[in-house]
């Protein structure tokens, strides 16, 4: 017989997957929107390569290794890819995230580009305004607002209508670049500026200083001080749990206990997927509520799982010497232990690792409780 607690999470899974959509498509190897089809929106694609060369009308959601789109969208795009190329005419704003990306066509609103390599061809252009991460950034094209941003590399022998500001690059070329307001950055060396380049405004270049030793070297005194403000704000969680229902902190532990095991798994597979399922959630558009509501409980149990596992240790501690002093004192040394040995190189992020399952297998079955241990306590 399968537990309750894995049953709840295959469902948990399935129910998310099989969310529905208005316009779903399919995933699979290729999906495929041929020219002349027109699909109301949001329309979600996904597969190993998406091409577009029909009309969307309405938002277009697409994940995928490759994802080309030469066809109309009326909406907006959030596409997550490999490598992204829109030649198309999109209505609405971009959201892109790809390891390479390329626009041709033309964006009514604006665009918000993370990529390592980014491509804004001479033909293509964005109406409004552009917020670029990336590594190595070519702007060809003709942006007719505001760019903003920060990469590595960046050239520009394109049209900017208004205002750029980098926030940090390492390298600026602009080669006969139109800017029609003020060129703010900040950088090593000031830009490249070859003839036929035109600003409008002010440039205002802000040198970029390289961190001297002692700038790098953390103060004892400032990880101290962190400790101290992060044990006080566990300590008052825990003080104003304990206020509220006495025995919660040996109830949620309880479980764990009987099968630590299987308290960790589950949570390593929680502490996984979460995020995954969570990003499901906002891809579907009506379970945005729902996925913001998963991101905000699994934050708090991630914070409290510290907490949690404290407490575990103190039970743990408390059963093998026969301690009856008051709960508090061991809690306090754990936590300042456990706050510790994550600092610790390489072994550190296991330990936390470690931490966060416990704690997030311990909060799971507090919400999800065996049924078939009738030794259990009540802990809903």
């Amino acid at each position: 017989m399968i537990r309750r607690y894995w049953f709840n999470i295959l469902f948990l899974v399935t129910a998310l997957l099989l969310i529905p959509v208005n316009s779903l498509q399919a995933a699979g190897p290729v999906d495929y929107l041929p020219s002349g089809q027109v699909v109301e929106g949001p329309l979600l694609m996904g597969g190993e390569r998406v091409r577009i060369d029909g009309i969307v009308d309405g938002d277009l959601y697409a994940a995928g290794n490759d994802i080309t789109i030469t066809g109309e969208v009326t909406g907006d795009v959030i596409a997550v890819a490999q490598t992204i190329s829109i030649s198309g005419p999109v209505k609405g704003d971009l959201r892109l995230m790809g390891q390479n990306i390329r626009l041709q066509g033309v964006t009514t609103g604006s665009a918000t580009i993370l990529s390592q390599y980014f491509d804004f061809n001479s033909t293509a252009a964005v109406e409004r305004d552009m917020l670029v991460f990336g590594n190595s950034c070519r702007l060809e094209g003709n942006l007719q607002r505001n760019l903003r941003g920060s990469m590595e590399n960046l050239y520009i022998s394109g049209t900017i209508g208004k205002d750029i500001e980098i926030y940090d690059v390492g390298k600026l070329e602009l080669d006969n670049a139109q800017i029609g307001g003020n060129l703010s950055y900040r950088s090593y060396e000031k830009a490249a500026v070859i003839s036929g380049t035109i600003i409008g405004g002010e440039e205002q270049w802000t040198e970029r200083t390289t961190p001297t030793a002692q700038e790098d070297t953390v103060s004892p005194w400032s990880f101290m001080g962190a400790l101290i403000i992060n044990l006080a704000g566990l300590l008052l969680i825990w003080g104003a749990v304990k206020l509220w229902r006495p025995t919660f902190w040996n109830q949620i532990t309880e479980a764990a206990r009987r099968n630590p095991g299987s308290s960790a798994g589950i949570g390593l597979l929680l502490l996984l997927a979460t995020p995954l399922l969570a990003i499901l959630l906002f891809i579907t558009v009506i379970g945005i509520p729902a996925g913001i509501l998963i991101l905000l409980i699994y934050g708090i149990a991630l914070y409290v799982s510290i907490l949690i596992t404290a407490q575990y240790l103190t039970s743990l501690l408390k059963t093998r010497i026969n301690y009856i002093g008051n709960d508090i004192w061991l809690l306090i040394g754990f936590l300042i232990l456990l706050m510790f040995v994550v600092k610790i190189p390489f072994l550190g992020w296991i330990i936390g690792v470690a931490i966060l399952s416990i704690g997030l297998g311990s909060v799971f079955k507090l919400l999800f409780p065996d049924p078939n241990n009738p030794n259990l306590p009540d802990l809903v």
